[in-house]
């Protein structure tokens, strides 16, 4: 039986992947999910529940330079949650992707989903 799971991405890069605005969606999600897929991402999170903001506050904390971080929930069966599944999984869902919203930003990250 798969299991509900908030998964927390960190992605490479810095400023050039900060949301400006609508025009720049496509290819924001076209180089997520070339970033997720080649495994350039970096899973910081997952968990069954909400305490994911907690994870992702006390990482950021220790940021020097602008991050952006990728949120997902999606269902997973405990046998197969490795980190390459969900990379596989999640890549492959964003790709052709339309908008992204950011949940929450500061000074040095920005956190999206999607819209």
């Amino acid at each position: 039986m798969d299991n509900h799971c908030f998964v927390v991405l960190e992605l490479p890069g810095g400023e050039e992947l900060k949301y400006v605005d609508e025009a720049n969606t496509h290819g924001f999600w076209t180089a997520v999910a070339g970033n997720i897929r080649d495994g350039k991402a970096k899973i910081i999170s997952k968990r069954q529940d909400t305490g994911i903001s907690e994870d992702l506050r006390s990482h950021v904390s220790g940021n020097q330079k602008f991050t952006t971080y990728v949120l997902v929930d999606m269902h997973l069966h405990p046998q197969r949650c490795s980190n390459n599944r969900i990379f596989e999984r999640v890549s492959a869902w964003l790709t052709g992707t339309g908008r992204h919203r950011v949940i929450d930003d500061g000074a040095n990250f920005q956190l999206v989903t999607i819209d």
